[in-house]
């Protein structure tokens, strides 16, 4: 790399300004150093010409650029800096290895795991700092006996709570495992007869009992029946927009003729905000499916207009949904009503949030230096192809 005559009398001083379009491994930062730019932290305003520093993998705050003189600094132009992307709703991929392969290399610096075999956890929990998408995990579902997830998934992918002994048992066992969620459902399927649903007294042990332990319980919910049962219970985040209506053997639409969420619905979404329960509406995998339209767009609208806090998740591999950058979840949002600040929230801060990750998806001191540098703004366009992305303080490209 030819430095100009500035860059060397800075470099001489301490600190190294890159030029633009150079790739980090022609100047490798290691250890203390800078990134300068438009920092969009996660929640909050942007912040133009600032710079976030980086000691040991960590982020020791946000300064003006000019301001910086103990450290090297990469300054491209026309850049924004943003948390690493995390998708909040995803399977199968547990290795290490996978998971740098197919989130890392494209800037998703972190995955939620929403419910493996207890076999699986091992390999999500393997994360050695700085080389792959760290995992959150919940392990196999916790259910009722002949509920979701049995009826269609490997038995593998559930553990039976027949009582409520049985739910908070359940919850201290996969603690002890190491997850960081519990996963429930409340889904009655679309068959003529219904799956088994946790009786009330079960769900709420189970979720007691986790936020005893300081779990958040995720619920998968797409049948409307099943989201006031799941309020009921506790649970912290509702995965999956509500889009169908089994009303005690009635089908109705979750909508009214004018599109808007049925009454008892948005009475439902209004419960949800006032309780702080997120919604991870996997617009992705749903929009694969004979439901498209505006019940699965309709709902994250209204929610979203009430102050509900929603997170990012495509709910790979279903329906081929895809790994990497979830660009195509990111331009369903978009459709449902988030703007382009909001969609970064969703796939940052809510998105860990919904994870237990409690050290990433802001930018802000002592958080993990998960960091993404893209051309422009932070939208899809450019998220698709990041020009740099740090995970743990460690350049992968």
């Amino acid at each position: 790399m030819t430095l100009s005559r500035r860059e060397f009398l800075t470099l001489l001083g301490g600190t190294a300004l890159l030029a633009p379009g150079v790739h980090a491994s022609a100047f490798p930062l290691r250890g203390t150093y800078a990134l300068a730019g438009v920092v969009h932290p996660g929640r909050g305003a942007p912040m133009p010409g600032h710079a976030v520093l980086v000691r040991a993998g960590r982020i020791e705050g946000v300064v003006p650029a000019k301001t910086v003189a103990d450290r090297p600094i990469l300054a491209p132009e026309n850049v924004s800096i943003l948390p690493g992307v995390i998708n909040a709703h995803c399977h199968t991929l547990h290795s290490a290895r996978e998971r740098r392969e197919r989130w890392l290399l494209c800037g998703v610096t972190s995955i939620g795991d929403a419910a493996s075999p207890l076999d699986a956890l091992p390999a999500l929990l393997d994360s050695p700092p700085g080389t792959t998408a760290t995992a959150s995990t919940c392990g196999p579902m916790l259910c009722p006996p002949g509920g979701y997830p049995l009826p269609i998934h490997s038995p593998k992918h559930g553990m039976v709570a027949a009582t409520p002994r049985q739910g908070a048992d359940a919850v201290k066992r996969l603690a002890d495992l190491g997850v960081t969620r519990i996963k429930i459902a409340f889904e009655p399927g679309v068959m003529p007869e219904p799956w088994p649903l946790f009786d009330p007294a079960t769900a709420a042990a189970i979720c007691d009992e986790a936020h005893r332990l300081g779990l958040g319980v995720r619920c998968h919910v797409e049948d409307l029946s099943g989201l006031g049962p799941a309020l009921d219970a506790g649970v912290s985040v509702i995965e999956h927009v509500p889009h169908r209506w089994n009303d005690r053997g009635r089908i109705r639409s979750v909508l009214t003729p004018d599109d808007a969420p049925a009454p008892y619905y948005l009475g439902l979404l209004e419960r949800m905000v006032r309780d702080g329960v997120t919604m991870t509406p996997t617009l992705d995998v749903f929009t694969r499916t004979p439901w498209n339209g505006p019940a699965l767009f309709e709902p994250v609208r209204a929610f979203h207009a009430m102050g509900g806090r929603i997170a990012l998740g495509n709910d790979f591999p279903y329906r081929r949904t895809e790994a990497g950058m979830p660009v195509r979840e990111m331009r369903l949002l978009a459709r449902a009503g988030l703007d382009k600040a909001a969609v970064l929230e969703a796939a940052t801060v809510s998105a860990a949030e919904v994870c237990g990750f409690t050290d990433r998806g802001v930018i802000a001191p002592g958080m993990a230096a998960d960091l993404l540098m893209v051309r422009g703004e932070p939208g899809p366009d450019a998220l698709k192809d990041p020009l740099h992305i740090v995970k743990e303080g460690v350049f992968i490209r």
